[in-house]
């Protein structure tokens, strides 16, 4: 059953090949070949900043912790741009959280050896 999977897969990988036809150049100085890129790096958390909520803001109802979760756009420097809160917990903890994750520095993604704007889904969980 394995050998028969295993073909299958080669044998499509195979036909997906044979399918998508290679460009042909009649110029001579045109390069044979392009690469797609030359790297690819995701933006790295490298500074955080402590996020103090009083324990009255805190809802009861989330038990010992509770989570944020934000859309962070990132410019080409790895400084936060636009912060969205996707999943919230209440307004007054979310802004609390907002202000925080403003103070957080990423490295910047990289393509093609360039730093590039990108946006990251960050997570924060809170906890009493």
């Amino acid at each position: 059953m394995r050998r028969i999977i295993l073909t299958t897969l080669l044998s499509s990988i195979t036909l997906t090949a044979a399918a998508s036809p290679v460009p042909q150049s009649n110029d001579a100085s045109a390069p044979a070949s392009r690469p797609v890129s030359t790297g690819v790096t995701s933006p790295r958390l490298v500074r955080t900043a402590q996020i103090s909520i009083p324990a009255d803001v805190l809802p009861t109802a989330f038990g010992s912790s509770a989570r944020v979760v934000l859309k962070v756009d990132l410019d080409a420097s790895g400084m936060p741009t636009a912060i969205r809160v996707l999943h919230p917990i209440n307004p007054q903890v979310d802004e609390r959280v907002i202000e925080g994750v403003r103070q957080f520095r990423w490295t910047p993604a990289v393509l093609n050896n360039q730093p590039v704007p990108t946006d990251v889904t960050l997570t924060v969980e809170v906890q009493r």
